[in-house]
């Protein structure tokens, strides 16, 4: 018998109205127009994309060199309270979810590797739509009404169309780095890539002309697309190594007639406000040109990120921003504050944050997930594998006598656990020694750490979870801004090295020499 799709995704469909699932259990006259439904059929378990292909479509298996891989790549959309979420379907069975939807358009967001701009969706209130996986990219199909598959799947339709399924232009400014590895000419490899990505655009903005012009993709989504990739073209500008080139180049050749700056009319916020390119242009407008400030853990970690205090009081202050745009930057904002500043900022900006954001459930959310608990920040509170709660300091004590080696970590973090073999071989060599190796997981979770505590071979070690890492003044004393970050202590309980070296790093060499000394 001749097999017909449309027939499975119809079985499909009444297969999961039919069905209580995990998000909501649904009839199919039950369906009412401020509701979109999506569907999942293969999504895959880890969405890996090759590093060093040339194109999109190679089978894993046939491929070889490094990857990129999103263990949580799933679709991300405004709700009807302008919270971002994001819905992971589950790997390798249909999956269904039903969101409330309040206007006219929803927009579905996920990553696309090869792009460097959102494989984005743009549904109809009302609609019922089914993904399907190819290579881990998804594709879209509509079955409540008729969509030309070019104009639902748009960005699979460009990359074939304008870029012979490759890596685009816009990838290129940024990724060449790590298809190439030539850090010497990376900076002169983006400024051609990005005048190329000017051409493309140029190519682009044509196509989606003709598209508009042959009644293939309807005015709507026509202009989603054009500025969606004005945006991007705006984001490229932002790159610091362009931003120079685009500066020295207007004072040589006069070019600012030419140039062409992108923005959006802020009066009509609260109707862009549910589509990606407009939030991350008001993120790119909002960070006011700030300095990085620049970070170095002693060699071992660093970093870099602007000063998001100023930031956050300066989106206050600007009266081009209504409250609908205040309530999402003021959050964007105090992660950063969150991420890079001291305790004391960390508090004092929380009570701002109350005090102007209208959104209470994103920031019962956002309390919630950072453990801000101002209450408790003169402790270091830990938790063991038992779920024991303990404090840094009932640590120290319980293991005064011995030489300590304090690893900071989390199971995200890849300098981390690529340094796990070198601590493991470091611990062997010093068996014999009057040492203790302690793990101690920092903005971690605990179901991840626990697993990467068993892969990485670290189990019979002393591993403890940092319960209020965000909050705590002890993490701030200890001068830990970054991680991987190691600790020294020797037996009587004195901290006589606070930015230790890394396993496999000189970190041998270093306790030998400590040791020897006292």
């Amino acid at each position: 018998m001749k097999f017909n799709p449309n027939t499975f995704i119809f079985l499909l469909i009444v297969l999961m109205f039919s069905c209580k699932e995990e998000h909501k259990n649904i009839e199919t006259k039950d369906i009412k127009p401020d509701k979109v439904v999506l569907i999942s059929v293969n999504a895959p378990s880890k969405y890996v994309h090759i590093l060093k292909q040339d194109s999109v479509g190679k089978k894993l298996k046939d491929s070889l060199g490094p990857k990129a891989s999103y263990d949580k790549n799933g679709f991300t959309y405004l709700d009807y309270m302008n919270n971002e979420q994001t819905w992971l379907p589950k790997p390798n069975i249909p999956d269904t979810i039903v969101i409330e939807c309040y206007t006219e358009y929803l927009e579905l967001s996920t990553h696309n590797f090869f792009t460097s701009i959102k494989e984005t969706f743009l549904v109809k209130n009302g609609d019922t739509v089914v993904f399907n996986y190819n290579h881990n990219i998804p594709k879209a199909a509509i079955t409540n009404r008729k969509v030309n598959g070019v104009e639902l799947n748009y960005n699979n339709y460009r990359l074939k169309k304008l870029f012979e399924n490759k890596y685009t232009s816009h990838y290129l400014i940024f990724g060449n780095l790590f298809l190439n590895n030539d850090i010497k000419n990376y900076e002169q490899n983006s400024i051609d890539y990005y005048n190329k990505a000017n051409n493309d655009y140029t190519k682009e903005v044509q196509l989606l002309d003709s598209l508009y012009n042959s009644n293939i993709i309807t005015e709507v989504n026509y202009n989603y697309r054009i500025d969606a990739l004005k945006m991007l073209m705006e984001r490229h500008k932002k790159l610091k190594n362009i931003e120079k080139w685009l500066e020295q180049n207007r004072a040589l050749n006069n070019k600012e007639a030419i140039e062409q700056n992108f923005g959006f009319d802020l009066s009509k916020t609260d109707s862009l406000m549910k589509f990606s390119f407009f939030r991350n242009y008001l993120n790119n407008i909002s960070k006011y040109n700030l300095g990085y400030i620049e970070e170095n853990n002693n060699g071992n970690s660093g970093g870099s990120y602007i000063d998001s205090r100023i930031r956050f009081d300066s989106i206050l202050k600007d009266k081009r921003f209504n409250q609908t745009a205040k309530n999402y930057l003021l959050f964007d904002a105090y992660k950063g504050i969150v991420q890079n500043f001291r305790v004391k900022d960390k508090e004092k900006y929380f009570i701002k944050l109350q005090e102007n954001t209208t959104n209470r459930e994103r920031l019962n959310r956002l309390e919630k997930y950072y453990k801000l608990d101002f209450d408790k920040s003169d402790k270091l509170i830990l938790t063991n594998l038992k779920n024991d709660t303990t404090a840094f300091s009932n640590v120290l004590k319980n293991n005064k006598g011995k030489w300590l080696y304090i690893d900071f970590w989390a199971s995200w973090c890849i300098p981390c656990r690529k340094a796990m073999p070198e601590s493991n071989k470091l611990k062997k060599e010093f068996k014999n020694e009057n040492i203790e190796f302690i793990y101690m997981s920092l903005n971690d979770k605990k179901e991840n750490w626990k697993k990467a505590i068993e892969y990485d071979g670290i189990l019979k070690s002393q591993n403890y979870f940092i319960e209020n890492g965000n909050v705590s003044k002890v993490i701030e004393d200890l001068g830990i801004k970054t991680i991987p970050h190691y600790l020294i202590y020797n037996p009587n309980g004195d901290l006589i090295n606070g930015f230790a070296n890394r396993p496999g790093r000189g970190a041998k060499e270093q306790l030998i020499k400590l040791m020897n000394e006292h």
